[in-house]
């Protein structure tokens, strides 16, 4: 793949992605702080920006980056270390939860 196919690539990724969120262009552009203008360059393949940028429109649309970068044919997948760090921080969510509640209901006694 050359540098033109992945432009088109990306631009077409964050367009598709940006339209199954319901999300239009103004509402990206100013969660990734970027112009308007400069997010329909980039959709049209006309700019690309830089890693920033990509890091931004990434995280506005909550993607990873990577993903920005996928043929349309591919799927993401969780893998099994990503399965485990979300599990790791959800049961610490969960026991600083209780801890509080814990903590509440003493305060209450």
């Amino acid at each position: 793949m050359n540098a033109m196919e992945l432009a088109n690539l990306y631009g077409r990724n964050i367009k598709n992605i940006r339209q199954s969120k319901n999300m239009s262009q103004d509402i990206l552009s100013e969660k990734a702080e970027i112009s308007p203008g400069f997010l329909s360059e980039i959709e049209n393949h006309k700019k690309t920006g830089t890693f920033d940028t990509l890091a931004k429109i990434a995280e506005a649309l909550e993607v990873e980056p990577y993903e920005l970068l996928l043929p349309e044919t591919s799927t993401v997948t969780l893998d099994s270390r990503k399965t485990k760090q979300l599990m790791k921080q959800l049961r610490k969510n969960i026991a600083d939860t209780m801890d509080t509640i814990e903590g509440f209901l003493a305060i209450e006694s």
